[in-house]
């Protein structure tokens, strides 16, 4: 990661410092509260409360992080500061898929360049997203935002290639880059056994084969070790996979 990603990535966090605590993070939190109100019972007074919790190290356990996400991804429709919440817990995550892609590299794009492009794809995600239930919401928006940048990727790799023309003058046609993502069938697999599998070992294989980070990266946004991580992921790669 370069230097002005590094820049990028405190101005967003000190945006969000100047944001997490106003009367419009506390009004936007109330209609959170409203919209579910299994939430009541969790200590959150503003959006900023409701990002603290959805930190690895705070007091919820994995399922209801995951939870917790899937309700802000639900109710962003009702305050674009729910929006801009979810986008902060995905920060790390984001940076992780800049990295699965080389920061942008081999296409020769600027790091911190391409770092703003994920950002603003994972708004654009949330943005059309919005509303939906999604029991994954954290991870299946960063894989969307990944499946969107890869195939950006690759259509710009291809109109770089110079056409081939054969004897007769006609350029060659090159076959156009399928949108199936052999990764996708993990995801849909996770999905069809969503309720029957441990969650954190879901995350683990999620996070390592679909979203391509490491497991000590998996355990600092988790909080559970990487052994246990890699323990748990195996296992229910052995349900699905084997």
């Amino acid at each position: 990661m370069t230097s002005h990603a590094h820049h990028q990535l405190d101005q967003l966090r000190l945006e969000w410092r100047s944001l997490q605590r106003s009367r419009a993070s506390r009004e936007a939190a109330a209609l959170l509260i409203d919209e579910h109100v299994e939430l009541a019972a969790w200590p959150i007074s503003d959006l900023g409360d409701v990002v603290d919790l959805l930190e690895p190290g705070g007091p919820l356990s994995q399922l209801e992080r995951s939870r917790l996400a899937a309700l802000l991804l639900e109710s962003c429709p009702r305050d674009p500061l729910i929006q801009r919440a979810l986008l902060q817990t995905l920060l790390p995550g984001i940076v992780g898929v800049a990295r699965r892609l080389g920061w942008g590299r081999r296409s020769g794009e600027d790091p911190a360049v391409f770092l703003a492009d994920l950002v603003t794809t994972a708004f654009e995600v949330i943005d059309e997203w919005g509303g939906q239930q999604r029991p994954y919401a954290a991870p299946d928006l960063l894989n969307a935002v990944r499946c969107r940048m890869r195939r950006r990727l690759a259509s710009e790799a291809m109109g770089s290639v110079t056409p081939l023309e054969r004897p007769d003058g006609s350029v060659v046609e090159l076959p156009a880059e399928p949108d199936d993502d052999p990764l996708e069938s993990i995801k849909a697999r996770l999905e069809s056994v969503a309720h029957e599998v441990d969650p954190v070992g879901a995350a683990a294989l999620y996070g390592r084969e679909v979203l391509g980070l490491s497991y000590r990266e998996l355990a600092e946004m988790t909080g559970v070790s990487p052994r246990q991580l890699a323990s748990k992921g195996r296992e229910v790669a052995r349900r699905i996979l084997w």
